[in-house]
């Protein structure tokens, strides 16, 4: 039987910046359920992305109704 080899990816980790200093950016994002194609090279890291479900007006309603699918909590 032979050996499978194995290599290691290098870790990529996000930049530091000063403490203190925080940037956000809202963006409304609609796509398919199987993937997001980004036209620019923008980082999403894990905990600053949700995905929303929406689902037409209930009887009486004109609003739709969204669920969330992302876990917000810490011990994902």
């Amino acid at each position: 039987m032979g050996q499978a080899s194995v290599s290691r990816l290098s870790v990529r980790l996000a930049e530091k910046i000063a403490p203190g200093i925080r940037n956000s950016e809202l963006l409304d994002v609609v796509t398919n359920v199987w993937g997001l194609t980004s036209r620019e090279n923008i980082p999403i890291y894990r905990y600053d992305f949700r995905v929303l479900e929406e689902y037409p007006p209930k009887k009486g309603s004109k609003e739709p109704s969204f669920k969330e699918v992302t876990k917000q909590v810490r011990n994902e």
